[in-house]
């Protein structure tokens, strides 16, 4: 398995235990703290897709110039 299987299963592996984690101990049930989760689960799948889009464009990357 090379770095980019192994960084984009650590990223994922790592969103979900946040996301199961924050529902199964709800903490106070305010706005900020609901914000807060969504947007942390919301940044790990901003991280996976740039990492997605920066291995496809090394992949599609001519370096024929």
């Amino acid at each position: 398995m090379n770095i980019d299987s192994k960084l984009l299963n650590l990223l994922k592996a790592n969103q979900a235990e946040f996301a199961l984690e924050a529902l199964k101990k709800p903490h106070k049930s305010d706005a900020f703290e609901y914000g807060f989760r969504v947007g942390m689960v919301a940044g790990y799948e901003a991280s996976i897709n740039v990492l997605l889009n920066l291995l496809d464009e090394e992949r599609n990357n001519d370096d024929d110039l």
